[in-house]
């Protein structure tokens, strides 16, 4: 089988292009010139070298493709609509549309429960949930559209694509959010609200890899959502403070209530704003809703449809992401 995925040089995407080159699929991945791909050319992948806005070279990417996995996407909590707009969307939009002009047999897009909004609690919010409406930052707003670009490639095109919606997508490699945590700790701040007793939405990446492979493998899963996370019920406080226990730091969590740190969150965005987004702001309306809220999601669907069974644990997967959590913090190569 030849598969070509998007973001290969990413977290999930370079986890995705080494489970399939482990089955014994052919994998062409696409980079841009300046991606680090030597983890990737020692597994047999080939490139296509190209940006998001270039169909042509989506083109090249999808060519005798059996199967295409989108996972490119950019993924912060804070940025300029015009960034957002031009890798989740049209980006998205891109690839869609050159999957469908080469009648591509198998599509997954890779979405976020996000789109399921995160200014309230998710206590098993499911796949027929509506998308959130209230929206106050361009990574959920484009991740809500992009979401709904490919429900109506299926339904009103007949693009066979599967929507994967995971969480928080950990373990070690994650270059979106553990890097910003280490860098709290080194300064010798952590904070969380409320308390942190709210529930995580965390996908294990070997997890969320398990359960797209499984939908690829499922003729039913087309034009179907998916929920992919561990199912598993860490608040943020502990997972902190376990993030803490493996550095051997000793550092107290302060908690702050949540209407202040909203408030705070909105003015360090607007300072941030005034400074042409070149600096990011210390604190963020995303980070404090879901550091307030559970997100806790209804993945039945994948695992009665798809017979998904989340196989790495919290344990497993702390101890797992250890030396690379290190590793940050201390420097080591």
């Amino acid at each position: 089988m030849k598969v070509a995925i998007t973001g290969a040089s990413g977290f999930l995407g370079g986890a995705l292009a080494r489970a399939c080159r482990e089955r014994g699929d052919d994998v062409v991945a696409y980079v841009r010139a300046t991606s680090n791909i030597s983890m990737l050319e020692e597994r047999g992948v080939s490139f296509v070298y190209g940006e998001l806005s270039d169909r042509d070279g989506f083109g090249q990417l999808i060519e005798g493709a059996d199967l295409a996995i989108h996972s490119a996407a950019l993924t912060t909590d804070f940025g300029p609509w015009e960034q957002f707009q031009k890798i989740n969307v049209e980006g998205t939009q891109n690839f869609l549309d050159v999957c469908l002009t080469a009648h591509c047999p198998r599509v997954i897009y890779v979405s976020s429960v996000v789109v399921y909004g995160n200014g309230r609690h998710n206590r098993g919010t499911d796949e027929e949930a509506a998308y959130e409406t209230l929206v106050s930052d361009n990574y959920t707003r484009s991740k809500i559209i992009a979401d709904r670009l490919a429900l109506e490639y299926f339904r009103e095109k007949g693009l066979p694509v599967t929507i994967i919606r995971p969480g928080y997508i950990w373990g070690s490699g994650d270059r979106a959010i553990m890097p910003l945590l280490i860098r709290s700790i080194q300064k010798g701040f952590l904070g969380v609200i409320e308390n942190g007793d709210n529930l995580m939405n965390l996908s294990h990446v070997d997890n969320v890899v398990e359960g797209i492979l499984l939908a690829t493998q499922t003729e039913a899963a087309i034009g179907r959502a998916y929920n992919l996370t561990d199912g598993s019920k860490v608040t943020t406080r502990r997972f902190l403070t376990d993030l803490l226990g493996i550095l051997g730091v000793e550092l107290k969590l302060r908690s702050f209530p949540y209407v202040p740190a909203y408030v705070a969150g909105y003015f360090c965005e607007l300072y941030a704003r005034l400074h042409r987004y070149k600096i990011r702001p210390l604190l963020t309306r995303y980070a404090v809703r879901v550091g307030k809220y559970d997100q806790v999601f209804d993945i039945s669907r994948a695992m009665y449809e798809l017979g998904y069974k989340p196989k790495t644990g919290y344990a497993e997967g702390l101890a797992r992401m250890a030396p690379y959590v290190r590793s940050l913090y201390y420097g080591q190569k």
